[in-house]
């Protein structure tokens, strides 16, 4: 275990340079490209699924419809989480129920099992391996790996939105002391960070065709896709609060901003599966 933070004699400089020069050798953006156009395709089809599933309760559509757009607002750029509120609001749930909610269905799962696809091909090349897999587990592992990740940012998503409201209930019973709010804030996003970690660590454990893959040497390149992902979405952020790409892209503004978000989380998958790579590349001729 020791050798996991060790990254078995690799400094975290080394680690680095490897890891930038194999990002490039396997176009790495070129594959965050493909993975943001399936992503987007799988969005608003999914959003749509989220909408229906609330318009079922007479009382939780508004509630769920506002925490779904709360949630998005925390994480993503402001200029993308515009656009999702201002499609939230044109998509009618309880119009497209029947034959809408089999379209949206299947433009939903059409584009995350495309993109699921899209990273194990990704990661196959970072591993340096051909997938040799059976049709069949192929078609398992991205069904698998597809539900899981979307319960994994269900829950993230639903951290997120029912956080606050869940510690201010959590402190009128309890009568807990005036700093429980930052308290329980710091709590509330480590969990997510964790949901986050696991979800990575999923991806490169069963993403790529690699028989020997252990749980515990996914996590350096999960922590790497969490940190990148935090900081590519932090920069995106900041860039929209200090410059503005209206002038270039007028009225698609925002989608731009929105495709940019979903290439750079294409990107830190990619990069952290390339970083465990490496680190795998670099291990002894003994098991560990």
């Amino acid at each position: 275990m020791t050798q996991l933070w060790t990254l078995r004699g690799l400094s975290w400089w080394e680690l680095a340079k490897r890891t930038c020069l194999k990002s490039w050798e396997d176009e790495v953006f070129g594959q965050s490209a493909r993975l943001a156009f399936y992503f987007f395709f799988a969005l608003f089809p999914a959003l749509l699924l989220l909408l229906i599933s609330f318009s079922i309760s007479a009382t939780g559509g508004p509630k769920g419809r506002a925490a779904l757009l709360d949630s998005f607002a925390q994480v993503l750029p402001p200029g993308a989480s515009a656009l999702i509120a201002k499609t939230v609001q044109e998509l009618n749930a309880r119009a497209v129920l029947g034959k809408g909610a089999i379209g949206a269905g299947a433009y939903a799962i059409w584009g995350a099992l495309n993109g699921t696809w899209a990273v194990m091909t990704g990661l196959n090349k970072a591993y340096e391996v051909k997938e040799e897999r059976p049709w069949w587990r192929v078609l398992s592992v991205m069904f698998g790996l597809t539900i899981s990740l979307s319960v994994l940012y269900v829950i993230a998503l639903a951290g997120i939105a029912y956080g606050d409201p869940t510690g201010n209930i959590v402190r009128q019973h309890l009568g807990t002391p005036a700093h429980f709010a930052f308290f329980w804030r710091v709590v509330q996003w480590l969990v997510i960070a964790i949901l986050l970690l696991f979800s990575f660590a999923l991806i490169y454990r069963f993403g790529p065709n690699s028989k020997d893959r252990r749980w515990r040497w996914s996590i350096p390149g999960a922590v790497v896709a969490v940190a990148l992902w935090v900081g590519f979405t932090f920069l995106l952020r900041m860039y929209q609060a200090h410059f503005s790409s209206s002038r270039i892209y007028g009225g698609l503004n925002a989608v731009t901003v929105l495709l940019m978000w979903l290439y750079m989380t294409g990107a830190a998958i990619f990069i952290g599966g390339e970083a465990n790579s490496e680190i795998e590349k670099a291990r002894p001729s003994v098991p560990a």
